[in-house]
């Protein structure tokens, strides 16, 4: 394992631990159980990996935000079927305090978006949401984003 994977696997740790500022949820609720793959590319070699519940592929270091984001709207066009969401080494979010992002590596992460949505329809009758700022909750939702107020 090199040290970006390694890297990874210590922030899906992080992201997995229940926080007090977040009513006893983790940051990424599922996280701890979820399958995970962890690929290194070239963010044009981006592939989704059916199999997982989330892949990760590390993506080049020396990509801004504004770049990530065109490829990730890209791959949502592309794959229907899957969610693509960004993790930018240099765009730190939080939720409560509590960042989310893994704050060194540019990350794309792709999930199975049915999978996806139904754990987010879980966790939309919970006090979960409560925890986001509303422009954070638009911007990792996009679609759901209904989902998450018609239960909320």
């Amino acid at each position: 394992m090199n040290q970006k994977e390694a890297h990874v696997r210590n922030w899906i740790k992080e992201v997995s631990k229940v926080r007090p500022e977040l009513s006893g949820f983790a940051a990424c609720p599922f996280a701890s159980t979820a399958k995970f793959k962890i690929v290194e590319c070239n963010i044009d070699d981006i592939e989704p990996i059916g199999g997982f519940d989330v892949v990760i592929f590390i993506v080049e270091d020396d990509l801004q935000l504004n770049d990530i984001n065109q490829w990730v709207d890209i791959y949502n066009k592309i794959y229907k079927t899957w969610i693509f969401l960004k993790d930018c080494g240099t765009y730190n979010t939080f939720i409560s305090g509590v960042q989310t992002n893994n704050g060194l590596y540019n990350l794309v992460l792709a999930q199975p978006k049915e999978k996806l949505n139904k754990y987010r329809e879980k966790l939309a009758n919970t006090e979960y949401y409560d925890h986001w700022d509303e422009s954070y909750l638009q911007e990792i939702l996009g679609e759901d984003y209904k989902i998450v107020k018609k239960s909320g």
